[in-house]
């Protein structure tokens, strides 16, 4: 049985509960904290805490997270692999997409206003274009990598096996 909640209870709680995760599509059990250090390092997760205080409207953070999700939920779902595997369009758009949120959150820089954040800016950027970059980067390997084995299976089996 639920026990009676009183109004004035419910009311002081606030409209809107702080939110547990930022990153998008993160179903898992890992916390945004071992999500970043695992796209873009432990440095990366000291920078995005120190810039976390200094947040005006959070557009930019959600596009940084919004780029992390994706690139996590394609590393963690083997079928969203092999699709972007037989689809190097696919691909390409979806880096496309990745590249032009990233520079979307460089064109709202101000390195006038404050340039020691925007130095952290600037490292985190190059962080996660270098994690974009790696990302297309395992496609390409993994695409070698298929050929070459099925190359060698075929002197061992039928073609379609």
């Amino acid at each position: 049985m639920n026990a009676p909640t009183a109004l004035a209870t419910l009311v002081s709680q606030g409209a809107e509960p702080a939110r547990l995760r930022e990153i998008p599509y993160n179903y898992t059990s890992f916390s945004d904290r071992e999500i970043v250090i695992r796209l873009l390092g432990a440095r990366a997760w000291d920078v995005l805490q120190e810039l976390r205080g200094e947040r005006q409207t959070g557009r930019s953070a959600r596009m940084l997270y919004e780029v992390l999700g994706d690139i996590w939920v394609v590393q963690r779902n083997p079928y969203l692999q092999d699709d972007l595997l037989h689809s190097p369009k696919r691909r390409r758009q979806l880096v496309e997409a990745l590249r032009h949120r990233l520079a979307e959150v460089g064109r709202r820089r101000t390195p006038q206003a404050d340039p020691t954040r925007d130095a952290r800016v600037a490292e985190l950027m190059a962080l996660a274009e270098g994690a974009v970059q790696a990302f297309d980067t395992t496609f390409e390997g993994a695409a070698r990598l298929r050929r070459d084995i099925q190359r060698t299976l075929k002197r061992h089996t039928r073609a379609d096996n």
